[in-house]
């Protein structure tokens, strides 16, 4: 009988174990198609289109230490970086590392590369790699960025 008991444990507990794995990997697949959408919404220019992955309410700090706060605002203010210092660029973002804090609410830590600057001169700039860390909250069935803060670090000590 002690047997019965602990065989139906132990399938209880692989169940609730597999069920958490199932929930990480879904809000993982769910954050990184976030992700793309950015990724193919900014390459295309679409500063509508990146403001929609933020909630309504959603911050970004970029590298260069300005916030824009609310989508509304992030939308004007990529606006006017697409319409002059970000024209032509394109960025690519890989996700390094998403974990599910609760049922709602995932953190993003990932890399970023945005090529395609220019000086004001209109010569090239060389692509600057830089690091964000996104808080993703769900909404109904959607996951929004409430809060994404990027840097850039600064260039390792050359040894003498």
């Amino acid at each position: 009988m002690n047997k019965i008991y602990l065989v139906t444990a132990l399938v209880g507990l692989t169940l609730v174990m597999s069920a958490s794995v199932f929930a990480q990997r879904s809000v993982e697949e769910a954050i990184r198609n976030r992700v793309k959408q950015y990724v193919a919404a900014y390459n295309a220019g679409d500063a509508d289109g990146v403001a929609a992955i933020y909630a309504t309410d959603g911050t970004h700090t970029y590298a260069l230490g300005f916030t824009h706060r609310g989508r509304t605002e992030i939308a004007k203010g990529l606006k006017e970086q697409f319409a002059g210092p970000m024209r032509g660029t394109s960025i690519s973002i890989t996700p390094l590392h998403i974990r599910a804090i609760s049922p709602q609410v995932a953190v993003e830590e990932a890399a970023f590369v945005l090529s395609g600057l220019k000086d004001p001169s209109g010569a090239a700039v060389p692509p600057i790699n830089g690091l964000c860390l996104g808080v993703y909250q769900k909404k109904g069935d959607q996951w929004f960025a409430v809060a994404v803060q990027c840097m850039v670090p600064p260039p390792m000590p050359q040894p003498k």
